[in-house]
């Protein structure tokens, strides 16, 4: 009798001896509240630029001298027009309207993968054409660009890049390309961008496609009608173009993707690792979880909380959005955050959530990130110090028998 009460004295002087409000700072505490104990369960820092990690496998990443992001891709090819034209059975030296195929480019852009669900639009993505023409007779092209996913049930999806009709210079979707006159021993430079203002390259983006294609193709003498009949004209006959047999297009594509976006309920997955449960789930009659979250990103969040087991199966998740992550004020010039906006929520278990929670190795953090409120559609640069800090701990009621 006498070790059981002075068992139940050491508890009662724990819990009293400290601040369960300074946990997310000091680490352990214990409640002056008396029955109640509080402990750690883990933390993480989120850096924006985790949600990059992947994209420079394809993608070139910079940032500039005030810190924001921005990917660009590159490919270049050359087109042996003797040899293309000869292969697909199409004779240039016939002075008709007849069309060329080129080799498809893809490229594919692995930072998508990191959304689950939502969509964001980027402010200012470019999709650009350097193309340098040798061939001495009019060329237009023709250009098909659309993407691929994969969906949850592993089926693809596939969207087509709308280019709206003010980019073409002929009704049939072709855009005309200089060339070197009969004269000329130097190449002719086109330079083509496709941009929100001629198509939807950003709501295209915003789908998230994991691969992106492009068909392109040449017509040659767009300017004169097609006809089955086969008319071989001398080159002196029309002067101002021919098929020089050596003649080379040289193509290069380039992609921009300044990371200055706005996002509307885009999910992100956080996971933390690390979990420790400091106190016998069993011995207990109710259990608080207290989220605090340090917000040095320039958005507002929602978060919901799943624990996972070691096979990384769902054992318990809360799904009421209920963490709500405050704006931080943004200077409207550098886009930079000096102070964290700090949130704290705190929820109370079901008997289910703690029964979980004895058996989770992993709480996957999903946040929705929103852009910082503001009318109609804003776009926010994305600098590399963004952050985000969140600190999870728990509060008990013991329910020893002493």
């Amino acid at each position: 009798m006498i070790k059981q009460l002075y068992l139940y004295i050491l508890v009662i002087t724990l819990i009293s001896s400290c601040n369960v409000d300074q946990l997310d700072v000091e680490g352990l505490k214990l409640s002056e509240n008396k029955g109640l104990y509080a402990f750690p369960i883990g933390e993480t820092t989120y850096q924006l630029m985790e949600l990059l990690d992947d994209a420079d496998t394809s993608l070139e990443i910079q940032t500039d001298d005030n810190g924001m992001i921005s990917f660009s891709f590159e490919e270049s090819d050359t087109i042996v027009l003797a040899d293309e034209s000869t292969n697909q059975g199409v004779d240039l030296a016939v002075f008709l309207r007849q069309s060329v195929s080129f080799p498809t480019s893809s490229f594919n852009i692995p930072f998508f993968e990191n959304f689950e669900s939502g969509s964001f639009l980027l402010e200012n993505p470019n999709l650009n054409f350097a193309i340098t023409n040798e061939l001495r007779m009019p060329i237009a092209i023709a250009l098909e660009i659309y993407g691929t996913k994969l969906n949850d049930d592993g089926d693809t999806l596939r969207k087509e890049l709308e280019i709206y009709d003010s980019f073409f210079d002929f009704n049939d979707s072709l855009k005309l390309i200089m060339n070197p006159s009969l004269n000329d021993t130097a190449a002719a430079l086109t330079l083509i961008t496709l941009d929100k203002t001629s198509s939807d390259f950003d709501q295209f983006l915003g789908w998230t496609p994991e691969n992106i294609y492009m068909n392109m193709s040449m017509v040659a003498n767009p300017d004169l009608p097609s006809d089955s009949i086969l008319v071989f004209l001398p080159p002196d006959s029309i002067p101002d173009r021919e098929f020089n047999q050596d003649a080379q297009i040289f193509t290069k594509m380039s992609l921009e993707l300044p990371m200055s976006l706005h996002l509307d309920n885009l999910e992100v997955p956080v996971n933390l690792d690390s979990i420790t449960v400091d106190a016998d789930l069993a011995t207990i009659d109710s259990l608080q979880l207290r989220v605090v979250t340090y917000n040095m990103l320039p958005f507002g969040a929602l978060l919901n909380l799943q624990f996972l087991d070691l096979s990384g199966e769902i054992l318990f998740s809360l799904e009421e959005d209920f963490h709500v992550l405050a704006n931080p004020n943004l200077n409207s010039i550098t886009y930079n955050i000096k102070e964290p906006e700090i949130n704290i929520n705190q929820f109370w278990l079901t008997r289910e959530g703690v029964n979980a929670l004895n058996d989770t190795q992993t709480i996957k953090i999903i946040m929705t990130l929103n852009t910082t409120d503001g009318a109609p559609t804003i776009y926010t640069p994305l600098l590399e110090e963004y952050t985000l800090e969140v600190k999870i701990s728990g509060k008990v009621r013991l329910s020893y028998e002493l």
